[in-house]
């Protein structure tokens, strides 16, 4: 299947008989006028795509009649000073809807001595909900709506206590902006309150933050306190990937991001921190509404740095050069793993490293080129309780990237971490892998900037995500072993993502840390797949990954919104 990322090199008849073909003559004709420098609004497009996902009158009287509008009680919690969306709620299919006026001061124990309700719906300021909303919310927490299931994503048999939807902004009947939400992304939600203003919390799981002494501030802050905490001890999480409510804005603020004051938001974080019993110093991004907690390390444990490598030693040495003097996190050695080089500088190089710094050695790989192979092999000399997986032409770029990275894979579930790789023109090489995008996998943000408001939170936020690259990847030496290291039959290109996938149905998270920050040169070493026997021979790495996981890509990327499109890497809707 031909994708968008196919279409370097491609003529321009051949682009637009793809984008016909994929997309239609309405799309084709606003890319080409975009090439020609006319400005056209995306305004219409998602205008139209809300008519044509949007509940009609006739299903909506459908769900009005259905039992399951009578199984649930519904609470729709709104604070003083603030104008519900009565009109919305009131045209809501289940009938058990009470309003919950909270002030400065009530306490969730308060709150639930004066609502028997089963579920309670944290409604903000300026919010409009769709008519569907509790209906949708109602077949979540009965059990009625399809989980994507497969060997990563286990069944979750328990309970449905918290659920969110996707949202937008509006301007009188004119909608923006819609945010399109992965699925439960508890590292996200520390960034920046993702879930909105608008999501439900069954009453059982509010009784067990009140009975773990855990009182949350209700007001003022959008709901962020009490979705850190429903979301640190919620035991299962249903995400709706449809959008349920619109954010009411002016026409200046129509397509950014709604938050709230910075201040009550990083009150709440400190209030998650002594929650979880966690240290660390919140800091706030240069984009407004968005947080990083650089958390304290009780310890630094070794890490051990794996770097294969064949002549190229300019290349090597500009990358240990930046470990050196661009890094602050002391505790590590280097492996070297030389694989078949050519020149006897190199070996020059070699002697050289070993004797100025005895924490960097070289292990002789005698094979072909292998990735996967060789990096098993130089993890059998590492000693580190860490093992980062560093391709030779990368290069740090700030002080604080490797001690990132070694936070994020120390977290609790987490297995491995990946970092933010730029060119050196500063677009995006790595944010992240998307599992099922251009068929198979690709990186998130891919030739893009990490400014762009258009892709506003994932180019700012911690994250999960499926996979992460293996040019810069950290993981536990004790998750490598478990999960068998490295499938040394992807030989060049995949192997990364198989392994990131072995490591999350072993139950371990995958996190990218845009706060670690390293240029990649890419492909600089091995070259690109630029032959017929190389291309041959990615095909069949494709092939064998859409194999092996065929059911992973199918059901789709749990941190990828299924109304965003695979054939882009800019989170745009599809």
């Amino acid at each position: 299947m031909l994708s968008d990322f196919d279409l370097e090199g491609k003529n321009k008849f051949q682009k637009a008989t793809y984008y016909l073909t994929n997309y239609g003559v309405g799309y084709t004709c606003k890319k080409a006028l975009r090439k020609l420098g006319v400005p056209v609004s995306e305004e219409s497009a998602y205008m139209a795509w809300c008519q044509k996902s949007a509940t009609s009158k006739e299903l909506l009287l459908a769900q009005k009649q259905e039992g399951i509008t009578d199984m649930l009680s519904f609470a729709i919690v709104y604070e003083e000073g603030t104008d519900p969306d009565m009109a919305g709620w009131k045209k809501q299919a289940c009938r058990k809807v009470d309003f919950a006026c909270i002030t400065k001061g009530t306490t969730l124990t308060e709150l639930l001595e004066h609502h028997p309700e089963d579920v309670f719906v944290f409604a903000g300021k300026d919010i409009r909900v769709m008519p569907e909303y509790l209906y949708e919310v109602s077949l979540a927490v009965c059990g009625k709506k399809k989980q994507r299931i497969s060997r990563i994503n286990k069944q979750n048999t328990k309970p449905i206590d918290l659920v969110y939807t996707d949202e937008d902004n509006r301007v009188g009947k004119k909608r923006f902006r819609p945010f399109f939400k992965p699925d439960a992304s508890m590292q996200m939600l520390l960034n920046f309150p993702y879930l909105g203003r608008c999501f439900a919390i069954k009453r059982s799981l509010l009784k067990e933050l009140v009975a773990k002494g855990i009182e949350v501030e209700l007001c003022g802050n959008g709901w962020y306190d009490l979705s850190l905490q429903a979301f640190c001890f919620a035991k299962h999480i249903c995400h709706i990937p449809k959008v349920l409510f619109s954010n009411l804005v002016s026409k200046e603020a129509r397509d950014t991001f709604v938050h709230e004051d910075g201040g009550s938001l990083a009150a709440c974080l400190k209030h998650y921190l002594k929650t979880v019993n966690m240290g660390g110093k919140i800091v706030e991004s240069d984009v407004p509404g968005f947080f990083h907690i650089e958390y304290e390390l009780s310890e630094e444990p070794l890490v051990s740095i794996l770097i294969p490598n064949k002549d190229h030693i300019e290349d090597l040495k500009l990358c240990l050069d930046s470990l050196k003097e661009k890094n602050d996190y002391r505790n590590y050695e280097v492996i070297i793993a030389e694989n078949n080089s050519e020149n006897p500088e190199t070996f020059a190089f070699y002697e050289a490293l070993e004797t100025e710094d005895d924490r960097i050695h070289v292990v002789i790989w005698d094979g072909p080129f292998n990735y996967s192979a060789i990096n098993n092999f130089a993890a059998q000399s590492a000693k580190g309780e860490l093992l980062l997986f560093l391709n030779n032409d990368t290069e740090f770029m700030e002080r604080g990237s490797l001690r990132e990275l070694v936070i994020s894979a120390l977290k609790p579930g987490s297995g491995a971490s990946g970092a933010m790789l730029y060119y050196g023109d500063q677009t995006i090489q790595h944010a992240g892998v998307i599992i099922g995008m251009g068929g198979f996998a690709a990186h998130a943000l891919w030739s893009l900037t990490d400014r762009d408001a258009k892709y506003f939170p994932f180019s700012l936020c911690e994250r999960e995500v499926s996979a992460v690259t293996g040019a810069c990847l950290m993981v536990r030496r004790s998750v490598f072993k478990e999960v068998g290291g490295m499938d040394e039959t992807f030989a060049v290109a995949l192997n990364d993502v198989d392994f990131c996938l072995k490591i999350r149905t072993a139950g371990y998270a995958i996190l990218f840390n845009p706060y670690a920050k390293l240029y990649h040169y890419e492909s600089k070493s091995r070259g690109y797949e630029d032959t017929a026997e190389k291309q041959a021979r990615f095909q069949k790495e494709i092939a064998r990954l859409q194999t092996r996981w065929e059911l992973e890509i199918k059901e789709g990327d749990p941190y990828y919104n299924p109304n965003l499109t695979l054939h882009r890497a800019d989170y745009s809707m599809d």
